[in-house]
């Protein structure tokens, strides 16, 4: 077996010393950037839903349960946000586009839209990154025990960047007593 010499723990200590210190440099400047994990970009993903009663009136309803992210945080508009382009008359009025979709024999047969309007919900600070669900009730009273349906949903932020449309699988209607 061959031992290796005392120079050659000497050449490697040395070899060994400027790695470390690029090594650091590196990580302590990666450490200083914002931290920003997501696209500016909003994205809206489906991740449940359950059928209830409300209260007091008993209505049907479908409750949605959807998760979101964006990166600069740009979510939700104020009450006084009505000039254009949040206009009533646009279609950026309701930032939270939900359409609603009976299905018979794979197809489609009907859409009915329940956009809504999110407050502003952008975090105070530096770091504007944002993710969190939100909850949605669609009233169902108009369609039959027994209906298939799918929903999709859009989010769109202040700088009216749109996220891609999520659907959730197909739905069978159910009547909670």
């Amino acid at each position: 077996m061959k031992y290796l010499s005392k120079d050659y723990d000497k050449t490697m200590a040395k070899v060994r010393m400027p790695f470390f210190w690029i090594l650091s440099v590196v990580l302590l400047m990666g450490a200083c950037r914002k931290f920003n994990p997501f696209d500016p970009i909003p994205v809206i993903e489906y991740k449940s839903h359950y059928f209830k009663r409300s209260q007091p009136l008993g209505l049907h309803m479908l409750h949605l349960e959807m998760t979101f992210r964006d990166g600069d945080g740009d979510i939700g508009l104020s009450e006084g946000d009505t000039l254009p382009p949040f206009d009533i008359s646009s279609p950026f009025y309701h930032n939270l586009w939900i359409e609603l979709f009976t299905i018979k024999n794979s197809l489609i047969v009907d859409t009915f839209n329940f956009n809504a309007r999110i407050p502003n919900i952008t975090p105070p600070g530096q770091v504007k990154s944002l993710e969190g669900e939100i909850q949605y009730e669609i009233p169902i009273d108009g369609l039959a025990e027994g209906d298939t349906i799918r929903v999709g949903i859009r989010l769109v932020d202040r700088a009216l960047n749109v996220s891609a449309r999520s659907f959730s699988p197909e739905i069978v209607v159910k009547r909670p007593q």
